[in-house]
């Protein structure tokens, strides 16, 4: 199917329009049943869902370069919309990630810096403006289905979604079905639904990878893929081929949220985003600023406006709510930090790319606080304590084994300061601070970082430029 290419006058005189009328947009506006062609077509989609994964590595997808277990749905999405290949979330822990995909903020700037069910005093206030809001109140049927992971003390009612689909206890999507009735229900209506599986994230309660039934993978099989940087031992790969049968059913739910929307012929004008949370829970991977805690792998699909496309420049996850917004024709956010996707989706603007991305970390279960700046091959971290990055979730005993390897530091106590060189070291092992021949390096991240930090008005600012001082 050949995708329509809008002119960037088509788009900006119609998107005035939109943006001038969404604040009175009534709920259910909008024919499904209309005739579209290329005359009338819509510049905005008459609904978007965003599906999230947690702990789902950045390249863990056929398409990515995965081979343990296919990823149909996934895949679909790369060949039928534009994919990101260096995405990155803004941290590495999901509570702080989720809240930045909601407000376009930072966390040291919208508060959740650690796990609310652990911190409550961390959850997200129903005032913050919030994505689900900016959608209800344009006349939007909103609805969210999964993990529930920005606070502890409000419901999911209280941030916009009209509906909180059925899930058990454990909030662990198990059918598809809710996701279609909603479609079904609101197939006329202007609609946002969020997905958040929880598949590929520890069981909660056993810390471990119960294998998929249906989805079985033989541990055999299943190796650590090269970019964790893990050995490839017997007992690895047990947990291995957990993660990928639970990644097997996710990819096989989505392919059911996908064929629904085409059988209601919703597939044209629905906008969907994938993205995950933090990096897998591996030992190196999840809480630490490297590649492998915070790269995602990241597709949107509109097939009435974008033309399928790959690309590897650098995009962050604070630019997902203004993204959305943005395309949806729904005014920004107060205080967003991020920008629109709009000009990398070949749908207009002048916006030049990011030559730069920003993470950060306060705590987990624990304080590991630290900032990062990465460049096109260059990454510079600083460390505000010396706690190891960890050993990642689970109990399994290989974690000390591999601990004590000479190539894997991520048991051992940080450095005051990271320089390292993506290109020469994608598993980020070799620090070059003490290099007098990255010493321009060096200063040119250092400022980069510093400014950023004072542009965001990050509490933490006079502790990373005392530490480099």
């Amino acid at each position: 199917m050949t995708a329509r290419r809008w002119t960037r006058r088509e788009v900006n005189g119609a998107l005035l329009g939109v943006i001038a009328a969404a604040g009175c947009l009534p709920r259910g506006s909008g024919n499904t049943d209309a005739p579209l062609d290329d005359t009338d077509a819509p510049v905005v989609p008459r609904g978007v869902i965003l599906i999230t994964a947690d702990d789902l590595g950045w390249k863990d997808v056929g398409a990515y370069g995965l081979t343990t277990v296919p990823t149909p749905a996934l895949d679909r999405l790369v060949a039928e919309g534009v994919t990101f290949d260096r995405a990155f979330d803004v941290t590495s822990t999901c509570s702080s990630s989720r809240a930045t995909f909601a407000t376009g903020q930072y966390p040291h700037t919208h508060g959740v810096t650690g796990l609310v069910h652990r911190n409550p005093e961390l959850s997200l206030p129903s005032t913050t403006p919030h994505l689900a809001r900016a959608f209800q109140d344009a006349g939007f049927s909103t609805a969210l289905q999964g993990k529930w992971h920005l606070s502890f003390v409000e419901d999911v009612e209280d941030f916009g979604y009209d509906t909180f689909l059925a899930t058990d206890f454990d909030q662990l999507i198990r059918s598809a079905d809710a996701a279609k009735a909603f479609l079904e229900a609101h197939r006329r209506d202007r609609f946002f639904l969020e997905l958040n599986f929880m598949q590929t994230h520890r069981d909660p309660f056993y810390d471990s990878f119960p294998q998929a039934e249906g989805f079985e993978v033989s541990p055999d099989d299943a190796h650590p893929p090269a970019w964790w940087g893990l050995p490839d031992w017997p007992e690895i790969r047990e947990e291995v081929a957990g993660y990928m049968s639970r990644l097997a059913w996710m990819d096989s739910l989505i392919g059911d949220v996908l064929r629904a929307i085409d059988d209601l012929g919703l597939a044209d004008d629905t906008l969907i985003v994938f993205v995950s949370d933090n990096g897998p829970a591996f030992s190196g991977c999840k809480l630490t600023l490297y590649d492998r805690g915070l790269g995602s792998p990241l597709m949107v699909r509109w097939p009435r406006a974008i033309t399928p496309a790959r690309t590897d420049v650098l995009v962050s996850s604070v630019d997902l709510a203004p993204t959305l917004l943005d395309l949806l024709g729904v005014p920004p956010l107060p205080n967003m930090q991020g920008r629109s996707w709009r000009p990398l989706l070949g749908l207009g603007g002048s916006e030049e790319p990011r030559d730069a991305l920003f993470g950060e970390m306060e705590q987990h279960g624990g304080p590991i606080p630290a900032r990062s700046v990465r460049t096109d091959r260059y990454k510079y971290i600083v460390n505000l304590s010396d706690q190891a990055w960890g050993m990642g979730e689970g109990d399994g005993a290989w974690r000390e084994e591999v601990g004590a390897l000479p190539d894997q530091h991520f048991d051992e106590p940080r450095a005051p300061e990271e320089l390292l060189d993506l290109d020469a070291d994608p598993l980020e092992r070799t620090n070059l601070v003490g290099d007098p021949a990255m010493a321009a390096v060096l200063a040119e991240l250092r400022d980069r970082l510093w400014t950023h930090l004072a542009e965001t008005d990050d509490f933490r600012l006079p502790e990373v430029v005392a530490l480099a001082g």
